[in-house]
């Protein structure tokens, strides 16, 4: 469960937000600030998830104390909240995780909650394993990393999880994990190997096992909390992107923070490596089509910068955030932009924009 505080000079606002939050049952208060110099000594002396800000404020508004929120502890999440639209600009140039408009509706919040546990790959489900897949690959219990003795059983775990856990015959693991071995000594890799997997998760034997059935191998899916598992179950969803299920299209892109078993030299991950990266950047692209077609293009800006955290000289990727950011009058932001995206595309590919950027900002839209 998320740990948050509430800073709003209006003390029935924090009383009313704070009845939301517990609600949720996502996040817990761990306390409320009319006053923020008072929230700036809690937060020295206390470790928060996330800080739920209102912008105007008579002493300081909002927007500075982010900034001095920043100061003390880099890696915490706040949430602008605000009657006025105009704001969300500035919000989002100061990465802020969202930002709220008053009244806040109890779905709206919850989008929110998940958007920060996502980012923030803040672990709610304790009782399960943790698995990461996206970015370096590990397996952890919540506190601790899950050591494996050797690599070769570190790759066979990744191999039963990249299965989507679907049992796996022997013989397909061995084509992939031991393809220069034959016969009996692939066999005693695999036994062996397979042996110290077991091993590494025998303490949490109560909550993962790995299956065995008529000569192939499965994990318990049940067991784990995997991004990798969770991105393919969201991904697969193909209706089309509307208000009703823009959170759950959100929450898969949110999912994929770096490349598949980033830094592992397998084989057999090298064409589900590119494929997700390509699934991810169409999920960016229809995501910010809806928000361009809502007119929210702030939202629309934000996912694009995501997608090209990933994949920086992405043609499509580029040419929608400078349009979005014309569209929502940010000229000088665009033009800006532009120049990186053509100095980048120079030095590493020797290559140009097309013609279409220019006419773009030249006021083709």
């Amino acid at each position: 469960m998320l740990k948050v505080i509430i800073v709003d000079d209006e003390y029935p606002a924090c009383v009313k937000l704070e009845k939301q939050l517990k609600e949720s049952g996502l996040a817990e208060v761990a306390d409320k600030f009319t006053e923020p110099l008072k929230a700036l000594d809690y937060l020295k002396q206390t470790k928060v998830d996330a800080v739920f800000l209102d912008i105007e404020m008579p002493d300081m508004d909002g927007i500075e104390l982010s900034s001095r929120i920043l100061d003390i502890n880099e890696n915490i999440a706040f949430v602008f909240v605000t009657a006025y639209n105009q704001y969300a600009v500035e919000a989002f140039r100061l990465n802020a995780i969202d930002y709220l408009l008053k009244p806040v509706y109890p779905d709206r919040l919850t989008e929110t909650l998940r958007r920060i546990i996502n980012q923030k790959r803040i672990d709610i489900n304790p009782g399960k394993l943790k698995v990461q897949c996206f970015g370096k690959f590990s397996v952890s219990d919540g506190s601790h990393r899950i050591r494996f003795r050797t690599e070769k059983a570190e790759e066979l775990m990744a191999f039963l999880i990249d299965s989507k856990c679907d049992f796996i015959s022997r013989s397909i693991i061995i084509d992939n994990l031991w393809e220069d071995f034959d016969g009996d000594r692939a066999i005693i890799h695999f036994n062996t190997t397979l042996y110290y997997v077991k091993k590494a998760l025998l303490p949490y034997k109560a909550r993962i096992s790995i299956l065995y059935d008529r000569g192939s191998y499965k994990l318990d899916a049940n067991a784990i909390d995997c991004d990798y598992l969770k991105f393919c179950s969201l991904e697969k969803r193909k209706e089309a992107i509307s208000r009703e299920n823009i959170f759950t299209y959100e929450e898969a892109a949110s999912l994929y923070s770096g490349e598949y078993l980033s830094g592992c030299d397998y084989d057999w991950a090298a064409g589900k490596r590119l494929w997700l990266l390509e699934q991810y950047i169409g999920l960016i692209l229809s995501i910010a089509e809806y928000y361009m077609n809502t007119e929210n293009y702030i939202k629309a800006v934000n996912w694009l910068k995501e997608g090209l955290h990933h994949e920086p000289l992405h043609r499509e990727l580029n040419y929608r955030l400078i349009k979005s950011l014309l569209l929502s009058h940010e000229r000088a932001l665009a033009v800006r932009h532009y120049e990186l995206y053509k100095s980048d595309l120079a030095k590493k590919l020797g290559e140009k924009p097309d013609k279409a950027f220019e006419r773009l900002l030249r006021g083709g839209i």
